[in-house]
């Protein structure tokens, strides 16, 4: 059952080259999308767009009936987020570290949840400095170091994972 809030801020186009968070969390959900299609081959998630991961969006894509081309677009992104959340889970670690000067849709996901806590924070995907004090004070009312740097403990308290 595809979800019906995918989130609007997927716009990035990811290809062969690209690098960074949002390359991760492709991954991540490349990953998440073998429960449904096992042939796409297990990626390591490095957050390098490099052949493994075109293979693995090429045959994702194939399989979805999109266009094989390797490239995440506004299309593909729709359709990896869809598919890598069919059953109901929290939003899956985008498998690298999130901290001050990185960008992209797994920042902004962040961002998007401090706005609970901190709601002048504007969600733009950009970690700056006021990213990093609303994560500092989340991670001191929830109790874990203060480091302003999102890793899989911070993550997994932000989206009750």
């Amino acid at each position: 059952m595809p979800s019906t809030a995918v989130p609007t801020y997927w716009g990035k186009v990811l290809q062969s080259g690209s690098n960074g968070p949002d390359v991760a969390l492709i991954q991540t959900w490349l990953n998440a999308a073998r429960r449904r299609w096992p042939a796409i081959r297990p990626l390591t998630v490095d957050g390098k767009y490099g052949s493994a991961t075109a293979t693995a969006v090429k045959t994702f894509q194939q399989l979805d009936g999109l266009r094989s081309d390797g490239i995440v677009g506004p299309v593909t992104w729709e359709a990896l987020y869809n598919a890598a959340h069919t059953e109901p889970s929290a939003e899956a670690y985008p498998g690298v570290r999130l901290e001050q000067g990185d960008e992209g849709s797994a920042v902004k996901s962040v961002q998007q949840e401090l706005q609970a806590l901190v709601p002048a924070l504007n969600a733009d995907g950009l970690f700056g400095a006021k990213t990093r004090e609303a994560v500092r004070a989340y991670q001191t009312v929830e109790g874990l170091t203060p480091d302003g740097i999102i890793g899989p403990k911070t993550w997994a308290s932000l989206f009750g994972a």
